[in-house]
Formats: C-alpha cells, sequence, structure tokens
C-alpha cells in the first residue's frame, strides 16, 4: 500500500515550542532589561536545553512580555525556529512570530510563514502566508490558515502538490496540483479533506470535486480506493479496474478489485494478506462467469455462462526455529481461464498446488511435500489424469569433516504417487556417500567421491494407459554401486590490469551397466537436457526413476578474464565420452555410447552496458547446431536493446521432440529525462510460425506523476484465446495515498 503523505500535524508543535520556550525563559530571568549580541541559554521545566540567538532580546516583568528581535533563532533538542522577531505577553496568553518563519523538525518538515499568532492556551490562531515542505518533498501553501480548538488547521485558498517547483521560473505552475477553496486537516483523525477542490495540469483546471480527502502521513495504512486500471481491446474487448483497499487490522488487509470488461461483464478479483509474528499469508483469486470452450481444438464446444475463476495461495510460518510450513498454490478452471483474462501467463504448461513442512539444522535438511498438478495442454498434448503426489519425504545430510578431510553424506526419499484413475505406486530412494577433496602443492584440486544408490519400488499399472506400457505390477529394485573423480587445474595470471583464467578439468564417473529396467516406471525423468550446467554430475537425468548407467569420461576447459577495463567475461566448452549403452536410456533419453554432443558456454561482460552470454550444444562429428541460446542487453538507459533466442533441434530432448526456433527482442530508449518509450516483439521463427505477438509502451515518469500507455497485438490463438488488439492507461498521482472520495 502507498504511504500516505501530508504532514500537518506540526503546527501543533510550534504552539507548544514556542510558549514552553518563552515561558521558561521568561520565568529564570531575575529582572527586565535589554541585551544584545548574546546567546542565551536556559533550561526548560522538562529539563530540555533551550538556545536563544538574537540580536536583541527584551524583557518587561511588568507588563509580563519577552520580546527577542534580528534573526531569532531558537533551538530546543532537534528541533529550530528561525524568524525575524518573536514576542509573547504572558497575561493575554498570546504568541507571535513575524518575519521569514520556519520550523525544522526532527522528522525534516519545514513550515514556512510571513505571521504566526496564536492564543487561548494556543488552541486557536492564524497563520499568514503559510507553506509546508513535507519530508516527501510534496508542499501545501495558504494565504491563510487558522488553529481551532486544538485540533484543527483550517488552509484558506489552499493548493496541495508533490511536483518540484521549475528552478528557472518558479512561478511556473506545477505539473499537477490540488487546488482547494478550504484544505482543513483535523490532527485527531488525521485526515485531511478538500472543499471545492480542482485538479489542474500545468495550471489548468481538468477536474473537479466539491469534496475529496485522503489520510495524513502519519497514517500508514487507509481503507480507500487505489489507482484504476483501463484499457480497450484484447479478448475482453476492454476493461476498467477499480481496486477498494480495505485495513481490516493492524496486521491484515483486503483488497477487492473488480473488473468491468465489454464483452464477459463483471469479473470479481481480491486479494487478502496477513502478516504474523513468524510468517505471513497471500491469498488471491477471481470468479467470473462467461462462456468458454473445451473439447478436440478443431472442432471446439462452446459451454455459455459457465462459472471461471482462479486460486492463488501463498504461506509461510516458522513453527520454531528449525521447522517451518508453507505452501504455493495455482489453480484455475479451465486452462485458458487466466491468460484470456490478463492475469498472469503460466510458467510452463501446468498449474503446481505444493504444500510443505520443511526443517533445516546444522548439515541436515528434512521435508514432507504434498503436490498436485492441473495440466494446461490440449488433451491431445497431455496425459487425461494428472498424479498426484502425497507425500514426499526427503532427508538430506551432509557430515563432520572427518580425520582425512572427508565427509559422509546420505539422500534419502519417499514418494507415493497415486491417480484416481490410473497407474499409482511408491519409491523408497536411499544413497549414502563419502567425499573428500584434496589440493596439490602443484595446483591441481582433486576430489573422489562414492555412493550407493538403492531404489525399491512398488507399481500397480493396471489402469490404462500405463506410463511404461512394459511396466509390471509388483515390486522392483535398483542398486547402483557409483563412483567419481575429478581433477582440475587453474592456471592464473595476472598482470597490472587483468586477471586472466586458463582451468582444465577432466572426471571420470563408474558404475555398473543397466539398472533401467521397465518395471520401474518412469514418472519424473522424462525431460533430459545435456548442456554445461550438468555436465560433470554424477547422475545428468532429473529426477529419480531414471539412472545414468556404465562408465564415462568428461573433459572440458574454462577461460576466464577479469579485470576493471574487461569487467567478467567467461567461457567454458566440454563433452563426455560413455563407454557403453544403455537400451533404455537411448531410445528415451537420448544418451548414446561414444562421444556426447559438444556442450559450452560463453559469458561476456565487459561493462555495464553489454551483458551477453551464449549456450551452446554441437554434434560431435559434423559441428551441427542441436541447441542455441543467446541472451543480450547492451546499451544505457538512452538507447536499449535485449532479447532471447533459442533454437532447438528436433529430437534433442526428450520432452520437445519437435524443432523449435524463436526469439523474443526489444529495444527502449528513455528520451528525456521523464519520457521513455519500449517496443518488444516475440516471433515463432519456424517454417510457418510467424509473429507472436507486438508491444509499444510510452512512459512518463517523475517525482509526482506516472503514466503508462501500452498497445499490445497478439497472434495466439487457442480454444477461446484469439488474435486481438489492445491498448492500457495507467495514471498514479504519487503521494495522494489511498484515496477515499464523497459527495459533499
Amino acid at each position: 500500500m502507498r504511504k500516505q503523505l501530508t504532514k500537518l500535524s506540526l503546527l501543533l508543535f510550534l504552539a507548544y515550542f514556542v510558549s514552553n520556550l518563552v515561558t521558561d525563559a521568561l520565568a529564570q530571568r531575575p529582572s527586565g532589561g535589554q541585551l544584545q549580541n548574546r546567546i542565551q541559554k536556559f533550561e526548560s521545566q522538562r529539563g530540555s536545553k533551550v538556545l536563544i540567538t538574537a540580536n536583541e532580546v527584551s524583557y518587561d516583568n511588568e507588563l509580563g512580555s519577552i520580546i527577542a528581535r534580528g534573526n531569532v533563532e531558537i533551538v530546543q533538542e532537534k528541533r529550530i525556529l528561525r524568524a525575524d522577531s518573536i514576542s509573547y505577553n504572558q497575561k493575554t496568553d498570546t504568541v507571535s512570530a513575524s518575519g521569514n518563519i520556519s520550523l525544522l523538525e526532527p522528522s525534516g518538515e519545514v513550515l514556512f510563514a510571513e505571521f504566526i499568532e496564536l492564543k487561548d492556551q494556543f488552541k486557536n490562531g492564524v497563520i499568514k502566508e503559510m507553506r509546508i515542505l513535507l519530508t516527501d518533498k510534496s508542499r501545501f501553501a495558504a494565504r491563510e490558515a487558522t488553529r481551532q480548538d486544538g485540533d484543527r488547521l483550517v488552509m484558506n485558498r489552499a493548493v496541495y502538490s508533490p511536483c518540484e517547483i521549475c528552478k528557472k521560473d518558479p512561478q511556473r505552475a506545477p505539473l499537477w496540483q490540488l487546488k482547494a477553496g478550504q484544505i482543513v486537516h483535523h490532527q485527531t483523525d488525521k485526515e485531511i479533506t478538500y472543499r471545492n477542490a480542482f485538479l489542474e495540469f500545468y495550471g489548468v483546471p481538468i477536474a473537479y470535486t466539491p469534496y475529496f480527502s485522503h489520510p495524513d502521513p502519519t497514517v500508514h495504512r487507509r481503507s480507500g480506493f487505489l489507482s484504476p486500471n483501463f484499457g480497450s481491446g484484447g479478448n475482453l474487448g476492454g476493461f476498467i479496474q477499480t481496486p477498494f483497499y480495505l485495513v481490516i487490522d493492524e496486521d491484515k488487509d483486503l483488497t477487492v478489485s473488480p473488473i468491468y470488461t465489454l464483452d464477459e461483464g463483471i469479473v470479481f478479483d481480491g486479494e487478502y494478506r496477513q502478516r504474523f509474528t513468524q510468517g505471513e499469508l497471500r491469498l488471491a483469486g477471481s470468479a467470473t462467469s462467461a462462456d468458454r470452450q473445451e473439447g478436440d481444438p478443431s472442432n471446439p464446444q462452446t459451454k455459455r455462462n459457465e462459472f471461471r475463476g482462479h486460486l492463488e495461495a501463498f504461506g509461510r510460518y516458522d513453527i520454531n526455529k528449525t521447522w517451518r510450513i508453507g505452501m504455493d498454490i495455482e489453480r484455475a478452471t479451465d486452462r485458458t481461464y487466466l491468460r484470456r483474462f490478463n492475469f498472469f501467463e503460466p510458467n510452463g504448461n501446468s498449474l503446481t498446488q505444493h504444500v510443505f513442512l520443511e526443517g533445516f539444522r546444522k548439515r541436515n535438511y528434512a521435508a514432507l511435500n504434498l503436490y498436485a498438478f492441473q495440466d494446461l495442454r490440449t488433451s491431445s498434448e497431455g496425459q487425461t489424469e494428472q498424479p498426484y503426489i502425497a507425500p514426499s519425504l526427503d532427508f538430506n545430510h551432509v557430515g563432520e569433516s572427518d580425520h582425512f578431510g572427508g565427509r559422509v553424506g546420505l539422500d534419502a526419499n519417499f514418494r507415493h504417487l497415486g491417480r484416481s484413475d490410473g497407474p499409482t505406486g511408491q519409491r523408497i530412494y536411499l544413497t549414502p556417500g563419502y567425499k573428500i577433496s584434496r589440493t596439490a602443492d602443484l595446483g591441481f584440486v582433486t576430489s573422489l567421491s562414492t555412493d550407493l544408490r538403492t531404489d525399491l519400488y512398488h507399481s500397480d499399472q493396471t489402469s490404462t494407459p500405463r506410463v511404461n506400457a512394459e511396466t509390471q505390477d509388483g515390486f522392483a529394485y535398483r542398486l547402483m554401486p557409483r563412483m567419481k573423480a575429478d581433477w582440475r587445474l587453474p592456471l592464473v595470471r595476472n598482470t597490472d590490469i587483468s586477471t586472466q583464467l586458463i582451468e582444465p578439468i577432466a572426471g571420470f564417473i563408474i558404475t555398473r551397466n543397466g539398472g533401467n529396467t521397465t518395471d520401474i516406471p518412469d514418472e519424473d525423468s522424462k525431460v533430459f537436457e545435456s548442456d554445461d550446467s550438468n555436465l560433470f554430475s554424477m547422475d545428468r537425468l532429473p529426477g529419480l526413476d531414471r539412472v545414468e548407467s556404465g562408465q564415462r569420461g568428461i573433459y572440458g576447459i574454462k577461460f576466464g578474464l577479469f579485470g576493471q577495463n574487461f569487467g567478467r567475461n567467461t567461457a567454458f566448452i566440454g563433452q563426455t565420452y560413455r563407454f557403453n549403452n544403455d537400451d533404455e536410456l537411448v531410445t528415451n533419453h537420448n544418451i548414446n555410447q561414444g562421444f556426447s554432443d559438444i556442450v559450452g558456454r560463453i559469458d561476456i561482460n565487459p561493462q555495464e552496458y553489454i551483458d551477453l552470454l551464449y549456450r551452446f550444444r554441437v554434434e560431435h562429428g559434423t559441428f551441427k547446431p542441436r541447441r542455441n541460446e543467446f541472451t543480450f542487453t547492451v546499451g544505457p538507459k538512452a538507447f536499449k536493446i535485449s532479447g532471447d533466442y533459442i533454437f532447438v533441434d528436433n529430437g534433442t530432448s526428450s520432452g520437445s521432440l519437435s524443432r523449435r526456433e524463436e526469439i523474443k527482442a526489444s529495444v527502449s530508449s528513455q528520451i528525456t529525462q521523464f519520457w521513455s518509450i519500449r517496443g518488444s516483439t516475440h516471433r515463432d521463427l519456424n517454417k510457418g510460425g510467424g509473429s507472436l505477438s507486438h508491444s509499444i509502451s510510452l512512459r512518463y515518469e517523475d517525482e509526482c506523476f506516472d503514466f503508462d500507455l501500452t498497445g499490445t497485438r497478439s497472434f495466439i490463438r487457442d480454444a477461446d484465446i484469439t488474435p486481438s488488439d489492445s491498448l492500457l492507461f495507467r495514471f498514479i498521482f504519487k503521494h495522494l495515498g489511498q484515496v477515499s472520495t464523497n459527495a459533499g
């Protein structure tokens, strides 16, 4: 929630400060008289030190008055009051200050005025030509202000604006301001109200309201309307969203954001948040009644006025120093709802529901996880029945260093995977291991690790379709003793301007052949991708259902160039050699005997304005590209180009057998200090692919105003998502905080 802004309560202090200060000073003077060009020190009745500096100070005990003239400065603790003259009449209970008045608060707010007079125990008074500069640089100004009943500050013919004054022409109207016949600060209620207020842009009135209110800056949260969002086009035909923020208590709030759409009526959207002493909770969701399409994508069936919606839940709670619970849940009524109604783009082809309990203690980690999944692919692409995991139990342990410098480790897992109508099974995984490393006097680093991979499975594959067609019901087990040795020699050359690195790396892994029997269903290891990140892993396959068997050698070389004039630049290239085949891995995971594809990475970051990352995979014999990824950001804010290019050849990974080639690119420019523009495109470069989306946005942002105009053209077609054009507007008047409006 945005911070509330208007700080007027400092005026309360002015009356109290001057009266307490001057009466204490008068009470401690033994007799009347005049003293010039002197600094006077006193101690107030509260015990705080008071310092008065003035060209001339006069005392009259008979009249009960004190007058300070000429460059008057009064300092008490961290408050400073300056004026041309200050007087206090004890008999009439009146304090007045005149000429170039400024009051600096410890919090940073500053009050300026030409004349102040307060009486009636300083509950009432008048202030002429008042100006207030707040800590967020916003300002109040009024020709005249009155203090009433010690609780209200009434400003007549007043102006509020957070915009900075033009230095070249201070009389020029700010970008926007609120000009009102009357502005009232209710200090007890911490509320600021406006009567007959005009919103002006560059001095030109564009909107009027008879009554307007918002909390003062001491209020960090207050119920009210937030800035609306609105746009036209898209799959909704246009929309406007009007969020309302509701403070329930100090630790919880609710935002209700109904969306009014032209094509689909009202969509109810909301978010609930709560903070705990040891955790937090966020719940969000939406609901509507709208048409939707389902069935065969080539011949979809339309259902009228169906309930559609989604749910998001995020939570964390620390039970104690060891244990915490949490959840990360995303769920929608159907696979196209989130994209059609512009809530968020799903990460991948599914939505995940995850609830967990986990503990951390020294070098031990334990967790209980519950998973469910919602497939967002078309029925022809995905399985008819998604699995659930309830539970998955994990334990990981790394022991203390022993006498030889090695460490014992243990990884364990139990998983129950089920379906309401489909194959189910249980898995027990246990891998004890040991690892030791050495650094030789010659500089090379070696490490040796060994473990015993143990798996026990129970499968019930009677349902159709099966995960593996040949998998039989019953128990299956796997024992895989494994050993890995690796060696590296970092060669470093330092000069006055750079550091250069060449590091050859080699490794060897020994384990038994086979082990991937068809009696073990493959539920979590289907998608395999060989790249620089997993080249030296004991097992490159994801998940636990499949294991990389046999013997293989690994080798590569790393390069580096570092320095103030060179930035940070690294490169790596490597390859493996397998001595045997695993028929199951060849068929389903593209892991062949002999030399693997060559993989590598080049990361170039020579300066602030250049950041290039290239990752590749090429066929070892022909050097034909199998996978290319290129991410780049070039240029300063004045003109910046960035993008992502990806190419994946046919059959490169078991999870994506078809060729894929696409690019995302954007160009942005900070045209001036306040204006910027950005354009982007997303294209499918496969034959017959074409454009997926284009967008262009124009933005203005300064210290007091934010304006966004974004136009998007989408070419995506999927069920009830059709190609469309959209235009989105956003206006934010900064520092107004959470706004509430009433007719008055």
